[in-house]
């Protein structure tokens, strides 16, 4: 393959690198000014990360390793916390992803025109994605390392050796098991780059697109028998559920985000119209050889269910890294004062964004080391609910409160529902009997609301119609659990029930003693 090359422009190749050296900084940043960054999934990410750097669980949990395609931080970080602490570990790891994000389309775009230009640069906004601000950790780090993957075959397309194929079959098989989604987004790059490939080199003979479909085929095969016949199995959370229209905004505001549920609109409508008005004017363009691969991850973004395979939040894993392809595969090029001038209010952007979630993040860190603190009148080996007062805490988001509670696993060695042991999907698991008092599937991993509480003391699970297929765990949570958490923020909280006598008043949370009652003595 002839990749377009211009040795010549080499100063700029060099000077634009360290542009996304800099945005890669300046966007990790705020992971290193709190305790705590505010992703919903970071606290129960944390103790799991914990227990495996145990080696052993508390009375509660037990390691269960399994070929999981959903291992990546399961792996790394426990490793890396034996020399730096698991927060530490936490915090380099998703650092790592940044910095994958980033430099990962960087390098896809030296290798598609042998140079990097300024294009990959407007792509770094793209890091700051709902995958990112959720704390969805695996799929994060695995698509970042998809684009590394993906700019080494590209830069390698004339070589199709025998020791190319095992080294990218090593490659995807190992993405395979950092998460499944991200060997499945990668499949669609390398599948869209080769179908262009043969229209443009092999003037479209069948012959030599099957070489190219039998090379792919073959780099993924171990990570296709891995997925039907090694992969553990749930049967209750094989389905797929795609809810278009109801996610199709969803599927927008997870392209840049500042914060959690903080969509950037503006950002990301001024890059995408920015870029289609210089293509329209001939001031861009996009490597010919992208054109599927951009069009498969389009369609993707849009068509992906919500839920697949036991995972929720499917639809929001490819618009970012559509949106990430799309300015690894343009070209723009422009003066050297203009693109002086352009890369300087890029940087100046990005370093607004990264101010912005570090100031959200610091006013949630307060409340997390407030939490942590009062973690002293827990005790230890309790078994701890979280509760949510939603009329207190009003139209403000709650998710980042939904796995507060985990951090006192590591803790105080407690037992909480929502800690991530699904089976067939993570490597710690409950001990019985507390499986049965825990939530079994993503679907059932958030907490009830305060009033929902009597109904669920008194056995009433068709009160709400939605409480028997979410919270079957929580029947008659009297006689289950010691402690419960209410998160009621400083709205006016909401009466609690009589099973429920206060032990601690925080700021933003109080915590309950769980009083059993006559029905647990049946």
């Amino acid at each position: 393959m002839e990749m377009e090359r211009n040795w010549a422009r080499w100063p700029e190749s060099y000077l634009t690198g360290i542009t996304l050296i800099a945005a890669a900084l300046m966007l990790a940043a705020p992971l290193w000014c709190v305790w705590a960054p505010a992703m919903p999934d970071y606290p129960a990410h944390l103790a799991s990360f914990s227990l495996i750097e145990q080696g052993t669980g508390n009375a509660f949990y037990h390691l269960h390793w399994a070929f999981v395609p959903n291992l990546a931080a399961e792996v790394l970080v426990p490793w890396l916390a034996h020399l730096t602490g698991v927060v530490a570990a936490t915090k380099l790891f998703i650092t790592a992803a940044i910095f994958l994000w980033v430099l990962g389309p960087g390098a896809v775009h030296r290798a598609l025109y042998g140079r990097t230009g300024i294009a990959p640069l407007f792509g770094s906004f793209f890091a700051y994605n709902a995958n990112f601000t959720w704390g969805f950790f695996n799929y994060y780090f695995s698509a970042g390392l998809s684009f590394a993957i993906f700019a080494a075959w590209v830069a390698s397309d004339r070589r199709n050796g025998p020791l190319r194929l095992i080294g990218f079959t090593i490659a995807v098989t190992l993405l395979y098991f950092c998460h499944v989604f991200a060997a499945a987004s990668l499949a669609l790059m390398i599948a869209g780059f080769e179908v262009a490939q043969n229209f443009r080199l092999e003037d479209r003979r069948f012959m030599a697109l099957a070489r190219r479909g039998l090379r792919v085929a073959v780099i993924y095969a171990p990570a296709a028998f891995a997925f039907l016949f090694l992969k553990p199995r749930d049967p209750g959370n094989d389905g797929m559920i795609f809810d278009l229209a109801d996610t199709m905004l969803d599927r927008f505001e997870s392209l840049i985000q500042h914060s959690f549920d903080d969509a950037a609109y503006g950002l990301s409508i001024a890059l995408f119209a920015g870029l289609a008005l210089a293509i329209y004017l001939r001031k861009a363009r996009l490597h010919p050889a992208m054109w599927v691969a951009l069009g498969l991850l389009l369609v993707g973004a849009v068509f992906a269910p919500e839920w697949a395979f036991g995972g929720w939040a499917v639809h929001l894993r490819l618009p970012a890294v559509f949106g990430a392809m799309l300015f690894a595969s343009a070209e723009l090029p422009m003066l050297p004062a203009t693109r002086t001038a352009l890369v300087a209010l890029v940087l100046m952007v990005i370093a607004g964004s990264a101010a912005t979630l570090a100031q959200n993040w610091l006013g949630y860190d307060r409340q997390f080391r407030e939490f942590q603190a009062a973690l002293e009148e827990v005790p230890r080996g309790s078994r701890m609910l979280t509760v949510l007062d939603g009329d207190a805490i009003g139209d403000r988001p709650d998710q980042p409160y939904w796995h507060m509670a985990e951090f006192a696993v590591p803790e105080r060695g407690v037992f909480t529902p929502l800690l991530f042991t699904t089976k067939g999907q993570h490597v710690v698991q409950l001990n019985p009997p507390y499986e049965k008092y825990a939530a079994a599937s993503a679907q059932q991993g958030s907490p009830p609301d305060v009033d929902e509480l009597g109904f669920l003391a008194a056995g009433q699970m068709d009160a709400d119609e939605d409480m028997q297929e979410d919270m079957p765990y929580l029947n008659h949570f009297q006689c289950h659990f010691d402690i419960a958490v209410v998160v009621h923020l400083d709205g006016k909280r909401t009466k609690v029930p009589p099973m429920l006598r206060l032990r601690h008043a925080g700021t933003f949370f109080s915590f309950y003693d769980i009083l059993p009652d006559r029905s647990c003595r049946r």
